[in-house]
């Protein structure tokens, strides 16, 4: 009996049609993914947040420029960066800044508790966060023993079209509770603002990025089972994933499509549908 793809392999038969039993292993970092779209795409929105949009020229060079400004806080290759934010610019460019110094990403939700922010952070230990201004503090009142070095406070309504952020701070009780929401107050001390972490110039070229085999991520359980543990993932395994999902929806056009990241970006699922 001659055996088919479908008798050794049975699950290829409930794949759609186009979709292929195998793809090629990535030849590609994460970062050399992302420098390639923005050669390719460069005028083309890469980003649209309620209306403001941010061209790939333009996400390009803020991640270049983030980049720069992380490294002048001490981040370099294998260095842990904390991300607790929601889907916002400032999440991409925060995510891929890390990755082209070669250091490691930790993704954080930002809703977790105190308690369970600091089980993560005494586990991977990193002394970088990047932090959504409405939960700073949390961070900040970290004890001696975790004491993060730097904490870069992102106000996301910063990346909201002008016309937005004046609706959001005009005094009625209802843009006053909406915009806190968005964001806070922090009264955390020392603090890197967003804005001051792209006032630099670009990273030079001859910094050298991750290799594919480098760890890129380190991406929390649930905890379902016990405490959240962090999974190790490289640039070979992300972009892996990422192949899989384009190789999914095998009618794709590069450049003329648009994703919806309503799945947080902190999470596995969302990361690798919206974000790599």
């Amino acid at each position: 009996m001659t055996d088919t793809p479908h008798a050794s392999r049975p699950w290829l038969s409930s794949y759609a049609e186009g979709v292929p039993a195998e793809i090629d292993e990535p030849s590609q970092t994460l970062t050399e993914m992302m420098s390639a779209s923005v050669r390719a795409f460069r005028r083309r929105p890469a980003l649209e947040f309620f209306g403001a949009v941010t061209t790939y020229r333009e996400l390009g060079e803020q991640i270049e420029r983030a980049a720069e400004g992380l490294r002048q806080l001490g981040v370099g290759k294998g260095d842990r960066v904390a991300l607790i934010l929601p889907n916002c610019p400032q999440h991409v460019v925060a995510f891929y800044a890390t990755l082209r110094l070669g250091a490691i990403v930790v993704e954080h939700n930002p809703l977790y508790t105190p308690r369970e922010l600091r089980h993560q952070f005494e586990d991977h230990g990193a002394r970088v966060a990047v932090v959504w201004d409405k939960v700073v503090d949390t961070i900040a009142d970290f004890p001696a023993d975790l004491k993060v070095e730097h904490i870069v406070s992102v106000d996301l309504t910063a990346a909201m079209p002008f016309s937005t952020r004046l609706q959001l701070r005009l005094p009625v009780p209802k843009a006053r509770a909406a915009r806190a929401k968005l964001t806070g107050d922090p009264h955390a001390r020392h603090l890197v603002p967003w804005k001051k972490l792209l006032d630099h110039r670009r990273l030079s070229k001859r910094i050298a990025g991750p290799e594919l085999a480098d760890t890129a991520l380190l991406q929390y359980t649930s905890g379902t089972t016990g405490t959240p543990k962090g999974a190790i993932l490289t640039h070979a395994n992300l972009r892996a994933n990422a192949m899989q999902g384009r190789a999914w929806v095998p009618g794709l056009v590069d450049g003329e499509e648009t994703f919806y990241a309503v799945l947080p970006l902190f999470h596995a699922y969302g990361m690798t549908l919206c974000l790599t």
